[in-house]
C-alpha cells in the first residue's frame, strides 16, 4: 500500500483529499506544518509528498527544497498560487514533479499521484532494499535476513543510509537523524557509530563493505 504524505494546513481541503486516496487504496499520513513533514520523511518511507505552499511555519518551496538536497522522491504541489513564476520556480527550479492549482478536484489529484506512482516503477531498484530489510515495528535492521544487533541510535542512522542510498550525508546530519532536538554531542559521535555498524555488518558479511566515508563530507550507503 503506498503511503502518501500529505502536507497541507487547510482541514477541509485535507480531509478530501484523505478520503480520496483512501478510497483509492493509498495509506494517507497528513502534516500541517513543513518542519513536520520534513521530520516525517527522515524516519518514514514515503511514497510521494503532496505539498502545499502556504503552511503556517515555512513556506512549501523551502520544504521542497530541502526534499530535493537529498531525495528524488515524486512532490505535487498544491496551491492556490497560479502565477507563471510560481509555477515555473516549482517545476524547473525545485524540481517538483507536477504543479496543482486550487480550486482542485481531489478525483483529479489521486490520478496525478498514479501517474507518478507509475513513473516511479519504471526507474531502477533500489538495491539496498533487496539486501537489507527495516522492520519499522521491531526498529530493527536486517541484512540477508538476518537481525543486527544495534543500539536504537545506531538503527536509526543506517535505516536512514538504506532509505537514501549512493547520498552523501554529513555528520551534522546524521546526529540531527538520532536527536529529535539540538544535544550536545559532537561529530566524532557519529564516526564512533558507523565504526560499530560496520563491525556488525561485518560479522554477517564480512566480503562487502556496505559504508563509504567521503573524507570531509561524511559517510553512504553503497547499493
Amino acid at each position: 500500500m503506498p503511503n502518501i504524505l500529505l502536507v497541507e494546513d487547510d482541514k477541509v481541503i485535507a480531509e478530501s483529499i484523505i478520503f480520496a486516496l483512501e478510497n483509492n487504496s493509498f495509506k494517507t499520513h497528513w502534516c500541517t506544518l513543513g518542519n513536520d513533514a520534513l521530520d516525517y520523511l527522515n524516519n518514514n518511507k514515503v511514497d510521494l509528498v503532496l505539498l502545499d505552499v502556504g503552511l503556517p511555519d515555512i513556506s512549501g518551496f523551502d520544504v521542497l527544497g530541502k526534499i530535493r538536497s537529498d531525495s528524488e522522491i515524486p512532490v505535487i504541489i498544491i496551491t492556490a498560487r497560479d502565477d507563471d513564476v510560481d509555477i515555473v520556480l516549482g517545476l524547473e527550479g525545485l524540481r517538483a514533479d507536477d504543479y496543482v492549482t486550487k480550486p482542485l478536484s481531489p478525483r483529479v489529484l489521486v490520478a496525478r499521484v498514479k501517474a507518478q506512482l507509475r513513473h516511479v516503477d519504471t526507474k531502477p531498484i533500489n538495491k539496498s532494499e533487496q539486501v537489507f530489510r527495516i522492520d519499522e515495528a521491531l526498529q530493527q535492521v536486517l541484512l540477508k535476513g538476518q537481525s543486527l544487533s544495534l543500539t536504537p541510535a545506531e538503527c536509526k542512522i543506517l535505516a536512514y543510509l538504506i532509505k537514501k542510498p549512493n547520498q552523501v550525508h554529513s555528520r551534522e546530519h546524521l546526529l540531527s537523524i538520532i536527536w529529535d532536538r539540538p544535544h550536545g554531542s559532537d561529530e566524532k559521535t557519529i564516526n564512533t557509530h558507523i565504526k560499530s555498524i560496520r563491525k556488525t555488518l561485518n560479522k554477517i558479511d564480512p566480503d562487502n563493505e556496505y559504508i563509504k566515508t567521503h573524507r570531509g563530507l561524511g559517510y553512504s550507503l553503497i547499493a
